[in-house]
């Protein structure tokens, strides 16, 4: 199985994948994939200090993500100029990434706030989308973080809606409590596989018109 959880910044979505996968399943953190994918690229890591700027390249040549963040989120045409250059190859890798899972027959949870804006849902067996109240958000961002209001403005306006995250998810969580409540959800959504061949084996014993 193939879950993906998504989710606005700060909502906690990677607590809860991070559950799932300490349970056995293969975690694929797509925030980590595209630092991965940006900073082992040298053309890209050009073309990106070319958009925004030579100092977002330190003097060993490392990638400054926090000032890349701040300038490439700064407004609408910067974000798209990031995106345009970044999500292509990122969003290639991740589908191949997927695929093989897939292909192996492994349990893999997908930690990726974009699923939707890359219009890659349907690549999961099931999309989990992790909730909170706004002002429990914005206050996670600044406590982990800190973040400033404006910056968190320019990263909630980088994405869809939290609604129309959820609405085109299959479950819905919400997060506006402790860790423990998010722990326990996720030991239940690990296992699904389970729960889902349990139920494939009792249906499969029902008479076919449903009577009886």
């Amino acid at each position: 199985m193939i879950l993906g959880v998504t989710g606005c910044p700060g909502s906690g979505k990677s607590v809860l994948a991070s559950v799932i996968a300490e349970c056995g399943w293969t975690l694929v953190d797509a925030d980590r994939l595209g630092k991965t994918v940006v900073e082992d690229d040298p053309d890209m890591l050009g073309e990106l200090a070319r958009i925004f700027g030579e100092d977002i390249l330190g003097p060993d040549g490392r990638l400054d993500r926090r000032l890349l963040s701040r300038r490439a989120f700064a407004t609408p045409d910067a974000t798209r100029q990031l995106n345009r250059t970044v999500h292509p190859h990122l969003i290639r890798r991740l589908v191949e990434i997927i695929c093989s899972h897939r292909d192996a027959g492994r349990n893999a949870v997908v930690d990726c706030a974009l699923i939707f804006e890359w219009d890659i849902g349907d690549r999961f067996d099931r999309v989990i989308c992790v909730r909170a109240e706004e002002r429990i958000r914005r206050n996670r961002l600044f406590q982990r973080d800190h973040r400033s209001p404006e910056e968190i403005d320019r990263l909630f306006a980088a994405q869809l809606p939290e609604a129309e995250k959820a609405f085109r998810s299959q479950i819905t969580i919400t997060n506006n409590g402790g860790r423990e409540d998010l722990v326990a959800l996720g030991l239940l959504f690990a296992d699904l596989p389970n729960t889902t061949e349990r139920a494939r084996k009792w249906m499969a014993k029902l008479p076919e018109n449903g009577n009886g």
